[in-house]
């Protein structure tokens, strides 16, 4: 991937809504030649991509490479099937032993919700089987 000057400042100019290099440089309290010059010479704007992604919630990877790294939706029964594997795995390989009565399958519920949980993720799918 290369970051190529000017396609940089063409998303931060839509990000921003301003259709000028001057008006560019202006609200992100540079000279006003700061952004002609800095494209002309090829030049990154690390520094105004990194305060433009803060202010308007917008991905480094985006400005930089016109990445979109939205957010992939995540089939939680994948994620359960998956904990209880890793589970099974543990106790296979005698790094885990669950308590007396405690199922696997109620362990990877709880391991599963408090991913949903801490990683501020959507649990938006229904569950399909259950473990």
């Amino acid at each position: 991937m290369h970051m190529i000057s000017k396609d940089i400042f063409s998303r931060l100019m839509d990000i921003t809504g301003i259709n000028t290099l001057t008006g560019l440089s202006k609200e992100l309290g540079y000279t006003e030649n700061w952004g002609t010059t800095t494209r002309k010479r090829g030049g990154i704007p690390f520094e105004a991509c990194a305060q433009i992604s803060e202010k308007h919630n917008v991905s480094m990877d985006f400005l930089l490479y016109g990445i979109d790294n939205e957010r992939k939706e995540l089939d939680v029964n994948d994620l359960k099937v998956a904990v209880t594997e890793g589970l099974f795995t543990l106790i296979q390989l005698k790094l885990m032993e669950p308590a007396e009565g405690v199922k696997i399958s109620t362990m990877a519920t709880a391991i599963t919700d408090e991913i949903i949980t801490n990683c501020d993720i959507e649990n938006k799918l229904e569950s399909k089987k259950t473990i």
